[in-house]
């Protein structure tokens, strides 16, 4: 494979090294950054134990190569699912070391789905850009098939927004003025008859609220005492030059079913829009499954939305 190279678990230390590996990636790639901050988040994951999850390939002068992450969600309602985090540094991809990477992730994710018991479907996964072909080809090849699509929608911020007005009797607040744990319920509420979506747990909602949260631009629908609707935003600004304008993204959305139809996703994100632009903000992101059946591709494009880039989601049974 590659010679000289240690292959051991990732530690804390090696973050920084990992950025290097994950940044060379992007510039062949053109996926997403990831700073350290997100990367060392990874080590607080419920259930991940990184000596057992997670392997580097090291060269000598201490350079990462190879980097292989198994995730596993600490909760699910109707499928196990484990997802990959691969990245090999574009001088290295070699078929023998694609190979052993993936062969390696599989073996490990495997094992973990597999300990999780029960009679749910347990799925092998990877998230895919529609621009990379080789990476495709070679899922496809080892069994994988396309199971979904995702479009990444963005919205120009110096268009006008529309009303932010909610029904009498419904109140709109700052999450952080709500309950704690609110919008986890309504997110895990909400999301029931959405395509692969499964609960999540306190702890794993907790990873969430971290440095690109944005609290002045996340609320929470009330009726009554009951939470009936939320939206939760984020910003990366490590991705405002690759991009070429800053941006923060709508994270989560979500409306219960018992009060859906009565304009709160609307009013929710013009909400947080305003907010975006109130911040300095020049485009608003978000990601949709093409295949909703909830109307919310719709409602999106209703607001101004428009397609900017499409992932595949590939999996296989196990």
């Amino acid at each position: 494979m590659i010679s000289g190279v240690e292959w051991r678990p990732a530690t804390p230390d090696d973050v920084p090294a990992i950025v290097v590996l994950q940044d060379a990636c992007f510039e062949v790639d053109r996926t997403y950054r990831e700073v350290e901050s997100e990367i060392r988040e990874r080590f607080e994951i419920p259930g991940f134990d990184a000596e057992l999850d997670s392997v580097l390939g090291i060269a000598p002068d201490g350079t990462v190569l190879v980097s292989i992450w198994s995730h596993v969600p600490d909760t699910a309602d109707t499928e196990w699912r484990g997802w990959a985090d691969l990245h090999i540094h574009p001088g290295h991809r070699t078929p023998g070391v694609k190979e052993f990477a993936l062969d390696w992730w599989e073996r490990r994710t495997t094992e973990r789905l597999l300990a999780k018991g029960g009679d749910l479907p347990k799925k092998l996964s990877h998230d895919v850009w529609e621009h990379q072909h080789e990476e495709l080809a070679f899922l496809e090849g080892r069994g994988y098939r396309i199971e979904r699509y995702f479009d990444e929608l963005i919205r120009d911020l110096s268009e006008p927004i529309g009303s932010t007005v909610i029904p009498d009797g419904l109140r709109m607040v700052r999450t952080r003025e709500g309950n704690p744990g609110d919008d986890r319920l309504v997110h895990n509420e909400s999301f029931k008859d959405h395509w692969g979506s499964q609960s999540h747990s306190p702890e794993r909602w907790a990873t969430f609220i971290n440095e690109f949260y944005l609290p002045d631009a996340s609320h929470v629908v009330y009726d009554g005492e009951r939470p009936v609707a939320h939206v939760m935003s984020m910003s990366y600004p490590h991705d405002f030059e690759d991009r070429g304008w800053p941006h923060a993204w709508i994270g989560s959305i979500g409306v219960v079913r018992s009060h859906r139809g009565r304009g709160l996703a609307r009013a929710l994100l013009n909400r947080a829009m305003a907010d975006f632009k109130e911040m300095g903000m020049e485009r608003a992101l978000l990601d949709v499954d093409s295949e909703s059946t909830t109307g919310a591709y719709a409602l999106y494009e209703s607001v101004g939305f428009t397609l900017d880039r499409r992932t595949m989601s590939l999996a296989k049974s196990i």
